[in-house]
Order: C-alpha cells, then sequence, then structure tokens
C-alpha cells in the first residue's frame, strides 16, 4: 500500500538508492533503482571497469532527489502515481514471447561464458606451479582486459541494435505516410 510516511526516515533512507521507495510503497520502482545502482556497482568492481562508477554517481543522485521528491508529494499525489519499473523491458524487446526468447539465448551464452571461465581458472590453478612464467604473465593479463573488452563490445552492439532499431522505425513511419497520402 502506497501511502506518505516520516518525513525524517524517508530522507535517511534516501541516501540507498530505491530505500525510501520501497518504505513508501512503491516496490517496483525501489528494486529496480537499487538493482540498477548494485548491479552496476558489481559489473564496475568485478570487470574492473572504473567508468561504470561514474553512472553510479548518476543513479545514485537520481535516487536522492527521486526519494526526497516522492517523499514531498500529498496523500492524495502519491496515490495517483503509479508503481512501475524505471525501464519498461518489454517495450524494448517487443512481445512477451520474444522477450523471453531473447533473455533464454542470453541468459545461455552468458552461462556457457562463465562456465568455461570457471573450467579455464581451475585448469590453471592446478598447472601454475609447472607452467613457464610468461605463460602465466599472458593469463592474468587476458584475466584483466578480456572482460573489459567484451563489455565494450557489448555496449557498441548494443548501441548499433539501437541506431538500427530506430532507423526501421523511422522508415516504417515514413512508409505509413507515404501509403496514407495515396
Amino acid at each position: 500500500m502506497k501511502r506518505k510516511k516520516s518525513r525524517f526516515w524517508s530522507f535517511v533512507l534516501s541516501f540507498l538508492p530505491g530505500c525510501t521507495e520501497m518504505y513508501m510503497g512503491f516496490m517496483k520502482t525501489g528494486i529496480s533503482l537499487m538493482a540498477l545502482f548494485w548491479g552496476l556497482v558489481a559489473i564496475g568492481t568485478i570487470l574492473n571497469i572504473g567508468e561504470v562508477m561514474y553512472l553510479t554517481l548518476i543513479v545514485w543522485f537520481y535516487g536522492f532527489f527521486h526519494a526526497n521528491n516522492l517523499a514531498g508529494l500529498s496523500q492524495s499525489e502519491i496515490e495517483a502515481m503509479p508503481d512501475d519499473y524505471l525501464f519498461n523491458v518489454d517495450g524494448l524487446c517487443g512481445t512477451g514471447e520474444k522477450l523471453t526468447g531473447s533473455y533464454r539465448k542470453i541468459v545461455s551464452i552468458v552461462l556457457v561464458v562463465l562456465g568455461a571461465g570457471l573450467c579455464i581458472r581451475g585448469v590453471f590453478g592446478m598447472m601454475r606451479g609447472i607452467l613457464p612464467q610468461v605463460i602465466i604473465d599472458m593469463y592474468y593479463v587476458i584475466c584483466d582486459y578480456l572482460p573489459q573488452l567484451i563489455v565494450g563490445v557489448g555496449i557498441i552492439a548494443i548501441g548499433l541494435t539501437m541506431i538500427k532499431g530506430k532507423k526501421q522505425e523511422l522508415l516504417e513511419e515514413f512508409d505509413y505516410g507515404r501509403k496514407e497520402d495515396n
């Protein structure tokens, strides 16, 4: 149930992205904000990509000001606000069937890559004592920079897909406008 809560606790909880939203009953908004913040922290830390931490600052500031603005609303305004996720995932991928298929493929690829990485790490750990120092050094360089390279290629692929989708949308809109003229 969404309702106005203590202004003091709303302010205190606003220092953790998503907490005030959940405290006030906006569970979807709070969880998605919290997942975005901690997901970015995890990605930046695990993959050793410090630049991601700049995005966490943006998410933190958004969460802080969103929570304090939400706490300043009247009870009727709070009740009128929808509780939605920050990002409309269905809108990104189209229908639910397409979304499920896309996620299944992505999750399976991620699981295969993670499993292969764990196997390689295990084999390397067992053989580290007998391998030459050059191979050990090369392994550590690959482990440090390969995740960053993969994430960079993934970001480029997502950007190109978004550009292609927007271009397709504009072409369809143009074609639709031409058909109406005829």
